[in-house]
């Protein structure tokens, strides 16, 4: 099986062809747990899975690493279009993609080798508790009691349900554990990703993040990134229509334009292709 390994800002992925439906539906969340397994494959926060599309330029999965699938993943997507442009699948920079969230549009604004720069029209955030979901009658400055104590969290969708929770310093967080207690609590029906953010100034945010599905802490979160902006707007704590966020893996861009009625969100940021290779053998001992 030929693959390719991506980065994001350090989150990681395998990406996958199945142009040719060669992968049966059945065995797509299961081959995730392979590829993604850092010791018996090839290692990842996720797999991306590129395939046709009837409704857009291509289709867009991302399976995490245990397995789970996710209707977004904004790095992942970065990284998905490099790819499906580098490689002709999609004729040119700006795209359309189908994903299980709802279609995305994505410019590639350069490639040059295994490195580009790509950016994602994460759309409009969705506050309802409804469409989280959370149980609650305002997502936002809720209080949760947690084994730390209680935190003010506020929920967000951005293709997947987030929790943010703002800091002082992100760096004396146990986002381990913090973030673990967060994403189970029974407030979350479906769990959610937790961020933990710092307010650098009115334009510029610290970040880190605790993803379901990968059940750990990664360099950085797309989604997350995108929620965490889209909060500190809707709360005024940062001003100003674009502002830069400071990840574990480095540096992203999101801004903010109105238009009919709501306001959405552009991720922009690199997308790395690491290497490409033929995989023999997965999780065989």
């Amino acid at each position: 099986m030929r693959v390719f390994k991506y980065h994001g800002t350090g989150n990681d992925f395998v990406l996958v062809e199945n142009l040719n439906h060669t992968i049966p539906e059945e065995e797509k969340k299961e081959l995730a747990v392979k590829l993604c397994n850092r010791r018996l494959g090839v290692g990842g926060d996720g797999m991306l899975l590129v395939e046709p599309s009837e409704s857009a330029d291509v289709r867009f999965r991302y399976f995490n690493s245990d397995g789970s699938e996710a209707g977004m993943c904004g790095n992942g997507m970065r990284c998905f279009a490099k790819h499906v442009y580098d490689f002709s699948i999609v004729g040119r920079r700006c795209m359309r993609v189908e994903t299980p969230a709802g279609e995305v549009r994505v410019c590639v604004i350069r490639s040059e080798g295994a490195r580009g720069e790509v950016s994602v029209n994460m759309g409009a955030p969705r506050f309802e508790p409804a469409q989280v979901p959370v149980r609650a009658e305002s997502a936002l400055r809720l209080r949760l009691e947690t084994p730390a104590g209680e935190v003010e969290v506020s929920a967000v969708n951005t293709g997947v349900p987030h929790a943010v929770v703002f800091v002082e310093d992100v760096e004396e967080v146990d986002v381990e554990e913090l973030g673990r207690a967060i994403r189970w609590h029974p407030v979350f029906p479906e769990g959610a990703n937790v961020n933990f953010v710092q307010v650098l100034d009115g334009s510029a945010l610290k970040v880190r993040t605790y993803e379901r599905g990968v059940e750990a802490e990664t360099p950085a979160c797309g989604t997350g990134i995108t929620a965490s902006c889209a909060v500190a707007m809707e709360l005024g704590m940062v001003e100003g229509r674009e502002i830069k966020v400071l990840a574990r893996g480095g540096e992203l861009v999101v801004s903010a334009e109105d238009g009919e009625g709501e306001r959405s969100f552009c991720l922009t940021g690199p997308a790395v292709r690491v290497f490409r290779a033929e995989v023999d053998a997965l999780g065989q001992h």
